[in-house]
């Protein structure tokens, strides 16, 4: 009996060490509290905001890595912090309060109004990630102070770079310009060494035409995504944010980014003509739909250990520590009483888990539930999709874009076609079950990276609580202008949830210069403030060239709407 008990109570006795030990280094490291606060409650509310970031990583584009940027942010911060631990600042908490309260305010705003006005096209921009720097920012300025999250400068302007909005309209003729250099060196390098033959395209990416023996030839596009600019552009990223924890001179930071973009570079070529040879040798399908995806990954992981290594050949250092000020540490705040600890506890926990349940209302981002979540809307088509007057009619599919939103999508060009007075238009129609690569492949990424100048973008109300984006934007190779008019939304495809992109899109011609201005109310009014927000871009006279096809694309696109919704609700 006594022989039994002897382990339960050793184990008693460690495990009341431990809790001890615990307890006790809890209490040594008492200033890390609010930290781990922070960063808790920031994954709890905008957990479906980073999950839906992670798709980015499996998806050919180049913000594929911006998902990294949250983890080096969070890094750099423990650095941060530990070079300046023995360098304590004042705090005035009213001026704390003046400066994080409105910013957390601004956070919250972007996350619960911002989505009931931009409706379906909420994710274009992706408010959500905004919102999620500004929560984090104002929290530590509540948390720590104003000069602590000054410190934390770095750390937090990269968790601001994770925004997407940043790169629409500033990467794409850098995009053009890498895509060219790659497609010039590949089509040089596959064709001498592997006999690959090069097509030119204008105005457009090469085609590479692969020759298995005794199977059908292949053809391999490069474009912005697959040239290797998200890995480009993932170095840059977390390279910079590599670098500003070391020391050693601009020059050598300079030289040694400049020599893993090279390296970059020749990684890119290297896993392009990888996929080429397999696809050569027969093995098209696991090339292009299976290695393709993981040895974009593998290779930039191994691109940036080895420049990891290097470093210290370049001279470059972890900062030294910031030695101790001399002036008096400032005073301590008054103790709280445990009843109000745990009332402050309980509060902030309620408006983490209310701010958490409305970052999660982002997965609906259109107004079509049946109440319970599931899409009612059915998928755009010939018959019960046209409206009285017009007709829809198939002009062509193309399977080539499930490489880009998955193996059980649809990319579909109709004419939809009105009265003798209305226009011809295209509706393109992309229906995937993959939500992520229809947030990763928006109608603006894939303009910009294109290179084409977009004159207008606007959100606009196409009735029905459907928000759509208005697009005009012009080839500068060709010459031509066109005008868009687009929405996202979830549809029931057999009895299952989808997701469903329209592009009405109509080639400009002279049309007059029709008045296409928000009619006014609350509706537009709150509109014109996300369009500022998000950084619209409408030139007065380039507009008035446009407005004719704008006001026709208008009415067909409210008429398409109304149908959908009303034909799904009777």
């Amino acid at each position: 009996m006594t022989t039994a008990s002897l382990p339960t109570a050793r184990h008693r006795e460690r495990l009341r060490a431990w809790v001890d030990g615990g307890a006790d280094f809890g209490r040594r490291h008492r200033a890390l509290w609010p930290a781990a606060g922070i960063l808790v409650a920031t994954v709890v509310v905008y957990h479906l905001t980073l999950a839906s970031f992670a798709d980015y990583l499996r998806l050919e584009t180049p913000l594929a890595y911006l998902p990294l940027l949250p983890l080096f942010s969070v890094g750099l911060a423990l650095l941060v912090a530990h070079r300046h631990r023995n360098a304590p600042v004042a705090r005035d908490r009213h001026i704390d309060l003046i400066v994080g309260v409105p910013i957390l305010l601004v956070a919250v705003a972007l996350i619960t109004v911002v989505p009931t006005i931009a409706s379906t096209y909420y994710w274009t921009n992706r408010p959500d990630v905004l919102s999620m720097a500004c929560f984090v920012v104002g929290a530590l300025v509540l948390g720590y102070g104003v000069s602590w999250a000054w410190r934390l400068r770095g750390p937090l302007l990269f968790l601001l770079l994770m925004w997407p909005a940043l790169y629409l309209h500033i990467m794409a003729g850098l995009m053009q310009s890498f895509t060219a250099a790659t497609n010039n060196t590949l089509a040089l390098f596959v064709h001498r060494l592997l006999g690959v033959t090069v097509v030119p395209v204008a105005n457009d990416s090469p085609t590479l035409i692969v020759h298995p023996a005794h199977l059908a030839p292949v053809s391999i596009s490069v474009g912005s995504a697959c040239s290797g600019a998200d890995s480009v552009l993932g170095f840059l990223l977390i390279g910079g944010a590599i670098l500003t924890a070391m020391r050693g001179g601009a020059g050598r930071k300079l030289l040694w980014i400049t020599a893993g973009l090279a390296v970059t570079f020749v990684a890119n070529v290297v896993r392009i003509t990888a996929i080429v040879a397999l696809a050569g040798a027969g093995h098209a399908d696991f090339a292009i739909n299976t290695f393709h995806t993981w040895i974009g990954l593998i290779l930039f992981a191994a691109v940036m250990l080895l420049m990891a290594s290097l470093l210290g050949r370049f001279g470059l250092r972890l900062k030294d520590d910031v030695p101790a000020t001399a002036s008096a540490p400032a005073a301590a705040a008054p103790r709280r009483s445990r009843a109000r600890r745990r009332a402050v506890i309980a509060s902030l926990v309620a408006v983490t888990a209310a701010l958490a349940v409305a970052d999660h209302s982002l997965a609906t981002y259109a107004a079509f539930d049946d109440g319970y979540g599931a899409p009612t809307v059915q998928p755009f088509g010939p018959g019960a999709s046209a409206p009285n007057g017009y007709r829809v009619e198939m002009n062509g599919s193309y399977p080539w874009a499930r490489q880009y939103f998955g193996p059980n999508s649809t990319f579909t060009r109709y004419l939809v076609l009105g009265s003798a007075s209305m226009q011809l238009s295209y509706a393109d129609v992309v229906v995937t079950d993959d939500r992520g690569s229809l947030d990763a492949y928006n109608l603006q990424n894939c303009y910009l990276f294109h290179n084409y100048d977009i004159v207008t973008t606007d959100h606009i109300d196409l009735g029905d609580g459907v928000t759509g984006l208005l697009l005009n934007y012009s080839d500068p190779a060709s010459r031509a202008r066109w005008a868009t008019v687009s929405w996202a939304w979830p549809i029931n495809k057999d009895g299952k949830a989808y997701y469903e992109r329209i592009v009405l899109t109509s080639n400009l011609d002279a049309r007059g210069d029709a008045d296409v201005s928000p009619s006014g109310g609350v509706h537009d009014f709150f509109l014109s403030l996300v369009n500022m927000v998000e950084g619209s871009k409408n030139d007065a006279k380039a507009t008035a060239a446009y407005g004719s096809a704008d006001q026709v694309l208008r009415a067909q696109a409210g008429a398409l709407v109304a149908q959908a919704v009303h034909t799904t609700h009777g």
